[in-house]
């Protein structure tokens, strides 16, 4: 993606959760700040995307927009409730033993920066240049009188991880650190993942790495290629195409061990078991606490 481009994976994510939550079975799942947060979003994107504000407060433009989805990639819509899901449960359950700071890659337009700010945790984000000046814009916009992340812009892989860690002054690396990597490893590729493993290993004492991947071997090969081409589409290429299995090689290999995984079998009996909802889940997508 190009440094002064709008990352529109990140905007759909945000499109998605927002049309799934104007349904109170999906939206009891969060906290009503959470779903605001999302709306606002949403509302400030640039046309045409904006318009989804308005057309998906309709129960039958959602419908259709929920049929459509799942028609080419069934299992899409529920991934992305399970992943904001279970990043905040993660989350929650390590700011409750006491992890003092986080650092959000490829930040997007996620809200668990925002979310540990207004709790007292120093928090930093990283995105490339348009999506920091459009987050930051956000920000100031509608949380101008709260605490916020510190936003910087950053290029992966072309810029040095460990250089900007030694500089920047908000996060220590001798504290107790939460990483979030929300869809962030899908663009790069094997050898940059390893490296940036490696570097975020060795600069914090104490680091857990809270992540998503999608094992797209895992998926029927038309889905697969819905999958790839929609990000083609619009100038994402996910690069990183790796089973869970090399995944969990290299994260051990960068001296990282999975804590908790959740798969399509867990994620089924966990979290779409509590819903009143007939959608799958998106085969191949994983989430997982290493440290």
């Amino acid at each position: 993606m190009n440094a002064d481009q709008l990352s529109q994976s990140a905007a759909f994510i945000a499109i998605k959760f927002y049309g799934l939550t104007r349904e109170e079975q999906f939206s009891n799942l969060f906290d009503p700040a959470v779903i605001s947060f999302y709306e606002r979003v949403v509302q400030s994107l640039p046309p045409p995307l904006r318009y989804y504000h308005y057309w998906l407060r309709f129960r039958p433009v959602r419908s259709l927009y929920m049929a459509a989805e799942e028609l080419f990639l069934p299992g899409d819509l529920m991934h992305i409730l399970a992943r904001k899901w279970y990043m905040e449960e993660m989350a929650g359950d390590l700011a409750d033993r006491g992890y003092e700071q986080m650092l959000v890659l490829g930040a997007g337009f996620d809200h668990l920066g925002l979310r540990y700010a207004g709790r007292g945790i120093p928090a930093l984000e990283l995105d490339t240049p348009r999506m920091a000046q459009l987050k930051t814009q956000l920000l100031e916009q509608y949380y101008a009188e709260k605490p916020r992340p510190d936003i910087q812009p950053f290029m992966f892989p072309d810029h040095s991880l460990s250089g900007l860690l030694q500089q920047q002054q908000i996060l220590s690396p001798d504290k107790k650190t939460m990483i979030i990597a929300e869809g962030f490893f899908d663009y790069l590729n094997k050898e940059a993942v390893g490296d940036l493993l490696s570097t975020l290993r060795r600069y914090f004492t104490s680091p857990v790495l809270l992540s998503t991947h999608f094992a797209l071997d895992e998926l029927p090969p038309f889905h697969r290629f819905i999958f790839r081409s929609s990000l083609r589409i619009v100038g994402e290429t996910p690069k990183f195409d790796a089973s869970m299995e090399t995944f969990r090689a290299l994260l051990h290999n960068s001296g990282f061990r999975i804590q908790k995984e959740y798969s399509l079998q867990s994620i089924s009996q966990d979290l779409l078991s509590s819903i009143s909802a007939d959608l799958p889940i998106l085969k191949g997508f994983y989430l997982f606490s290493a440290r």
